[in-house]
């Protein structure tokens, strides 16, 4: 590509169809802030209408524009078949994806106490379910859109990973601990996050060079916690292990994510950006 033009337009997505994975939770929400923010029409793929309704009005409310959103259920593969199909038969191309959706203890249908559940103790059912969103759900809606991006020769695709796909989780920062009058917290990062966000690192890679000659990219990022008003204890032991002394703020994956997606980041493909703080170079 020749790039001539400035930065600032080259970080523009004006007028491209951008599919968000998860576009109805919170971050999806914020990528599709993003995505409107920068000229484009992001689309809103989840699970329950009620959210992607609820997301719709924000965004309508807060950014004075109409979006579409499409439901779909990333564990059944006739149900992305159709949506895609859906999509591509409305909009007619889709220039970029994010592949925003995971599975979280709010998709489960009791209270989510087995969720997180000691690694000795932890159930298969969780662990295949995780599996079944987060890495083969990913698998087969880029599948579809991949194909469509193909014929077209050009697409954009940002996979959300996270920090603790390339470490480990800091399994202190959930437990007890005098020292600090710290009486630790009922949740920690389960397993199957870790081990399913890793696998993204990997399928990103291997996307980014199967489909170099189509003109698609493949990039990744992986965000460090998020301040949603969690524990202030809980925040003090995570951010004393950040160099930045904080967690992000959800505006902050705007501009990651945005580069990826637009041709200011034509040049970069199979990569994976670390939007934490700096938490994986201590």
């Amino acid at each position: 590509m020749n790039q001539v033009k400035p930065v600032n337009e080259l970080l523009q997505l004006e007028n491209k169809n951008v599919l968000i994975t998860g576009g109805a939770g919170f971050l999806g929400y914020y990528f599709c802030e993003a995505v409107i923010e920068m000229g484009g029409n992001p689309i809103i793929l989840d699970l329950k209408v009620e959210d992607i309704d609820s997301a719709k009005q924000r965004l309508k409310d807060n950014k004075n524009t109409d979006i579409e959103g499409y439901t779909i259920d990333l564990t059944n593969p006739s149900s992305i078949v159709d949506t895609i199909s859906n999509v591509i038969k409305d909009v007619k191309k889709i220039d970029c994806l994010i592949n925003g959706a995971a599975f979280a203890m709010k998709n489960l249908q009791d209270d989510g106490r087995d969720f997180f559940a000691p690694f000795e103790t932890y159930e298969k059912d969780l662990w295949q379910v995780s599996l079944d969103v987060n890495l083969t759900g990913t698998f087969l809606i880029t599948q579809q859109v991949g194909a469509h991006m193909k014929e077209n020769q050009s697409g954009s695709i940002v996979n959300i990973a996270s920090d603790v796909a390339v470490i480990s989780p800091d399994h202190r920062i959930y437990q007890k601990d005098s020292r600090f009058d710290y009486e630790g917290v009922p949740f920690n990062t389960p397993i199957a996050y870790s081990v399913t966000k890793a696998g993204i690192l990997a399928f990103t890679r291997y996307l980014a060079t199967y489909w170099a000659q189509d003109g698609i990219r493949v990039n990744s990022i992986s965000p460090a916690g998020v301040d949603r008003n969690q524990d202030a204890k809980f925040k003090e032991q995570l951010e004393y292990r950040i160099p930045l002394g904080r967690m992000a703020n959800a505006n902050e994956l705007k501009g990651p994510v945005i580069f990826l997606l637009s041709d200011a980041s034509s040049y970069v493909t199979g990569s994976n950006m670390m939007v934490d703080g700096g938490r994986s170079i201590w």
